[in-house]
């Protein structure tokens, strides 16, 4: 059997896309937050989310993916407010339990993680968590090819399709996005604890031998 020996808290971001000098995207400021506490059995205990205020504009092409407006965040606390309420939401939330045992998760650790590390920096406030982070697309590959999927699509829309989940909200905001993440890591899990993923065709592909 599969175990986690500590709680998996599951990140989503939306940010600003201004540009560099060179022309390059630069993902500066965080507008949206979503996350999810999952327990060690992978049972959400809680969700969290905001929005926020960035320090500079949101461009028309954010607001068009997004739907989140300057208007619409003008008056929302900069980061280290939304931080704050974060950081108290999560506290509470593990009861007792160390933040720094909390492993952070992600759709492709390259963009949400060193994002919120990089908005900690920027802000001159201690990085709170461990250097460790999970990747579910990595996972949601891994699913795939072991049913017998094409691994080419592995937007979070395209996974949550195949896995037939129910999306509550809109994609590309933080919160939706995040809880069907966690959705998704939940079945990878459920999955690979049977020992087989099913195919399209109800085939079972056994992909590990349990020692029993």
């Amino acid at each position: 059997m599969f175990n986690l020996s500590t709680d998996l808290l599951v990140i989503d971001l939306e940010a600003t896309a201004g540009s560099d000098e060179k022309g390059n995207q630069t993902n500066n400021y965080i507008i949206d937050i979503g996350a999810v506490l999952l327990s060690k059995d992978l049972e959400i205990i809680s969700t969290f989310e905001s929005l926020i205020k960035p320090e500079e504009e949101i461009s028309e092409f954010i607001s068009d993916l997004t739907h989140i407006t300057n208007k619409m965040v003008e008056n929302k606390p900069l980061f280290p407010g939304v931080e704050k309420e974060f950081m108290n939401w999560l506290v509470i939330s593990l009861n007792g339990r160390s933040i720094k045992k909390v492993r952070l998760c992600a759709w492709g650790t390259y963009f949400d993680i060193p994002l919120l590390r990089k908005s900690y920096i920027n802000y001159g406030i201690n990085y709170p968590f461990s250097g460790t982070a999970f990747d579910i697309k990595t996972m949601a590959m891994m699913w795939h090819s072991l049913s017998g999927r094409k691994t080419d699509k592995l937007q979070v829309s395209a996974v949550a399709k195949e896995m037939d989940i129910v999306v509550d909200g809109k994609y590309h905001r933080a919160i939706t996005d995040a809880v069907v993440e966690a959705k998704i890591l939940q079945r990878v899990w459920k999955d690979l604890q049977g020992f087989f993923i099913e195919d399209k065709s109800g085939i079972k592909h056994y992909s590990i031998t349990p020692d029993c």
